[in-house]
């Protein structure tokens, strides 16, 4: 067994190097998730995660503001709201 004090302390060292928050990924390629430096310092020494690259963040941010969109229009399309474009000329 690994000795536990030595695994809290590379996880502290890994934490003080780290931002307040990090995107990680997991080693098989899921969506990126903001966490702790705390807990990402766990996941990045346990080597099931790695941080997130600037593509992958790009296109989460991208879905996530589609999705957004579509929820202001369902939630227009129910109080009634109907967006017209103005006429071409």
């Amino acid at each position: 067994m690994r000795d536990i004090r030595r695994y809290w302390k590379e996880v502290r060292d890994l934490e003080a190097t780290l931002p307040e928050f990090v995107w990680l990924v997991d080693v098989e390629g899921s969506a990126p998730v903001e966490v702790s430096a705390a807990r990402a310092a766990q996941l990045l020494l346990a080597k099931s995660h790695r941080v997130a690259s600037e593509e992958e963040l790009g296109a989460q941010r991208a879905k996530e503001a589609a999705a957004g969109k579509e929820l202001q229009r369902d939630r227009r399309r129910r109080e009634g709201v109907a967006v017209v474009p103005p006429p071409s000329s």
